[in-house]
């Protein structure tokens, strides 16, 4: 979860509660799903937790004192940088972009005299974004530079690494050392750097070198060529460099999904005004279509994901008091710094453009219970006794682990939200376009969030053996041989089902060793698994056994998969996995897996 750190009395300037303290603070934090660190916490660094991924305009000192402000008042603030109007400057797009990183934004903030208070909170916000929202900047980086010294239209290109060199900012290192351990001289910081020299001996350059996606580098240039900076890796020590003192500022957003682009421009702008800035609209120029066209302002009002339509009688059939009044309820809304407009029997609830967590009317009707306060609730006693028991596919999945257990196997839980190319290209198997009602040999379509904060968490998983992959990328240092399973949820494409998806319950396993990670092996703990489930291996199907098929998969060694079936239940595949599935996961010892459908062996078994 997302850490900030500030001054209490910058937190008091920006919200207008001169007599904040600590203890306040500890109850307010809910207001942001924040949990006070209240004895780790000092005046001069108050230590917060933000307890919401969704909510990155929470992430920083602006943020907490705007929700907190907002509440006060009773009512939202208004930012007229969010609306429609003329630019102040331009950033050009140059074609050789498009593969590599392909959406820039930005924006000026003027009229603002930076202090040491205010650019250290902007830092902090820049870290945090990029870290937890920009996934370490390979989807979204931050860059914030003079902008008296910047001619416009800005130019935005991707370069030969070994070209266009430029003096990028040194590191804050007391002893910087490059690639090969070596120290670097002072004189070194004087003199310019190719990319590629930044990427190999930079340590900076070293850090964040995995954000790249391509084999070009994007640089960010101004009307006389003057270098920005090298996106998303480091800014130039010429223009990139912000002090104290400066008044006149220029933020841009680079990344690979245009909205995450423009949210996290957004909360900076917001954060920027907070502080007294005026901001004014950039424009971004592209050669080529993007999902909001060839002419994009920044920031930006992204009013097409803002709002949802909310039946007045869902806040209190969710909340257990059906006797809400309209008032209260938008009253309550207001002070959470949201608008609320309609009339009859349902509200339509909108975000500002800063916050693009509405997905359901249910995240309306919790920030409804933030504001008004948990405590305002009236508990009350159950009505009825029951006894509580797990569910049969429960206490099934539960003997299933105890079985992997006792075979030397040792458990794993992974998120059942991932990304796509995990589900996809690392696995070797067909993209979305190619559907089959069998989702462990084609994939098919995959079930999207729609509002993606993070591309790390843009699916539902339809395979549980990724979770192992990557469990074992990371475990290399440990003793071999590796046995690890996962008995979990997958969510499979299915025409006939409701929303074309349906959980499945499912269990995956691998062996990674040099010499005991053979089909055969596989074979024998499969073998034991169903065997103790009361089923023998049979050349043919009949009560009481189970038979294989020798089939091939696209992440299995051909010849080396084979398909297991009880009566007409396919329960899934287990083999040896393809060398080019090893190298896309990092993986150098041979691996043998297995993926069985837990529901399935349930239903063969009655």
């Amino acid at each position: 979860m997302p850490h900030v750190t500030f001054p209490l009395a910058d937190l008091r300037a920006l919200s207008g509660i001169k007599d904040l303290t600590l203890e306040r603070l500890d109850e307010l934090a809910l207001l942001v799903k924040g949990e006070l660190k209240l004895r780790a916490s000092t005046e001069e660094e108050v230590k917060v937790e933000l307890q919401d991924t969704n909510r990155p305009d929470t992430w920083c000192v602006e943020g907490i004192a705007r929700q907190l402000r907002q509440h006060r008042a009773g009512e939202p603030e208004a930012y007229p940088c969010f609306a429609e109007g003329p630019a102040a400057g331009a950033i050009e797009v140059d074609p050789s972009v498009e593969g590599e990183r392909p959406y820039v934004a930005g924006f000026l903030a003027r009229d603002y005299t930076v202090d040491d208070a205010g650019l250290k909170a902007f830092i902090t916000a820049q870290e945090v974004l990029c870290q937890n929202f920009g996934r370490k900047r390979k989807a979204v980086a931050i860059g914030i530079y003079d902008a008296s010294q910047i001619e416009f239209p800005v130019r935005y290109q991707a370069v030969p690494r070994d070209g266009h060199a430029f003096r990028p900012l040194p590191p804050t290192d007391a002893e910087p050392r490059d690639g090969a351990g070596q120290p670097i001289p002072a004189s070194r910081w004087e003199q310019p750097w190719t990319p590629a020299e930044i990427l190999a001996d930079h340590p900076t350059g070293r850090e964040f070198a995995p954000a790249l996606h391509g084999e070009l580098a994007p640089l960010l240039t101004d009307a006389r060529g003057e270098v920005l900076s090298f996106p998303p890796v480091i800014n130039s020590a010429s223009l990139g460099r912000v002090k104290p003192g400066m008044r006149e500022l220029f933020v841009e957003v680079t990344g690979t999904t245009l909205d995450q682009v423009l949210l996290a421009a957004n909360v900076l702008a917001a954060n920027l005004a907070d502080r007294g800035a005026t901001i004014e609209r950039v424009e971004t120029r592209y050669p080529y279509d993007t999902p909001r066209g060839r002419q994009v302002g920044c920031p930006h009002p992204l009013a097409d994901r803002r709002s949802v339509e909310v039946p007045l009688g869902e806040f209190g059939r969710l909340l257990g008091e059906p006797e809400l009044a309209r008032g209260d309820v938008e009253r309550w809304l207001r002070a959470f710094g949201v608008a609320v407009e309609g009339e009859g029997s349902s509200l339509r609830v909108t975000s500002p453009a800063y916050r693009l967590d509405y997905l359901h009317p249910v995240d309306a009707i919790e920030d409804f219970a933030i504001s008004r306060g948990y405590d305002a609730f009236s508990p009350c006693l159950p009505e009825a006794f029951t006894v509580g028991g797990l569910a049969p596919e429960t206490d099934f999945s539960d003997r299933a682990r105890e079985i992997w257990i006792s075979c030397g196997f040792e458990e794993a839980i992974g998120n059942l939200l991932t990304s796509a190319s995990e589900l996809r290209e690392k696995l070797l198997l067909p993209d979305e376009a190619s559907p089959s009602p069998a989702p462990l040999l084609h994939g098919g379509p995959l079930v999207r969030i729609q509002n993606v904060m993070n591309a790390n968490y843009e699916v539902v998983r339809d395979w549980v053996l990724p979770t192992l992959l990557e469990v074992e990328r990371r475990s290399s240092s440990a003793p071999y041989p590796h046995r690890v399973f996962e008995a979990g949820e997958v969510s499979v494409w299915d025409p006939a089902a409701n929303l074309k998806s349906r959980g499945e319950q499912r269990l995956a396993a691998l062996i990674c060793d040099a010499e005991l990670a053979s089909f055969t092996d596989m074979q024998a703990i499969v073998d034991e698994f169903l065997r103790r489930h009361g089923l023998s291996y049979g050349r043919e199907a009949s009560p009481g056994t189970y038979t294989l098929v020798l089939r091939d998969h696209p992440s299995f060694i051909p010849g080396r998969a084979a398909w297991v079936h009880v009566g007409d239940e396919e329960l899934g595949v287990f083999g040896e996995l393809h060398p080019e599935l090893l190298d896309r996961w990092g993986l150098y010892l041979p691996v043998a897996a297995c993926e069985l459908r837990l529901d399935a062996l349930e239903r063969a078994l009655g």
